[in-house]
């Protein structure tokens, strides 16, 4: 780890929310909505793991998903947009933490300055930030879709820093993703800590690397 660091910027899903637990959630409820029909378990895990792997982890807007549903079973273009308008309302109600994110954060806070740079829609991240119960820990939260730019959007990152009073090369930035969280950090000048969240993952570049979040702790 690069010495130095006082502060640590913190992805949100995935990195101190589990995401896909709350996709999972969100997904089997709509399937068994959708698909009253389906009453073969079999079948109806067919469905729910399509939808998860069109939902890429939440990488990419929510009509990839529903559109790829629509072309397989026939939804009409009204039904896609009122799924996309639902789960843009109703996916931060699933939110589910991971059980010692708030522990090591209150430990790392004690040493160093904390916020949170998350990619989404104000409404969805703000409520997910509610129920997580961490929003109280954290000096700065922004927003991308507050902000109005994006992950791995260089300015984002920066305007976290400045929320911080850092510079970025004093600030560490823990992330899940390697496209927008650890690259984007990256070339903001921050010292990128990759949280593999599929352990299959791998990785060449010497970065620091860890797989749950509490191994922070020994890391930092």
């Amino acid at each position: 780890m690069r010495t130095g660091i006082k502060g640590i910027l913190f992805d949100l899903d995935n990195t101190l929310i589990d995401r896909q637990a709350a996709a999972n959630a969100k997904v089997r409820k709509l399937v068994a909505e959708l698909f009253p029909q389906v009453q073969d378990p079999v079948e109806f895990e067919n469905i729910v793991q399509k939808l998860l792997t069109w939902d890429e982890y939440g990488s990419i807007p929510k009509i990839h998903m529903y559109s790829m549903l629509a072309k397989e079973y026939g939804l009409s273009e009204e039904q896609r947009e009122a799924l996309c308008q639902d789960w843009g309302e109703t996916f931060g109600d699933y939110t589910v933490v991971f059980p010692q994110a708030r522990a090591v954060v209150e430990q790392l806070k004690k040493k160093y300055k904390v916020g949170i740079v998350t990619n989404g829609s104000s409404k969805m991240q703000r409520r997910k930030l509610e129920l997580c119960g961490l929003a109280d820990l954290f000096e700065v939260i922004v927003i991308s879709g507050e902000f109005q730019a994006h992950k791995p959007d260089v300015e984002i990152f920066l305007e976290g820093a400045r929320q911080l009073q850092l510079p970025p090369q004093e600030i560490a930035f823990v992330g899940d993703t390697f496209f927008t969280d650890i690259i984007g950090a990256y070339r903001a000048g921050m010292q990128p800590i990759w949280i593999f969240s599929n352990p299959g993952q791998q990785c060449q570049a010497d970065l620091p690397r860890i797989y749950q979040i509490e191994e922070l702790l020994d890391l930092l």
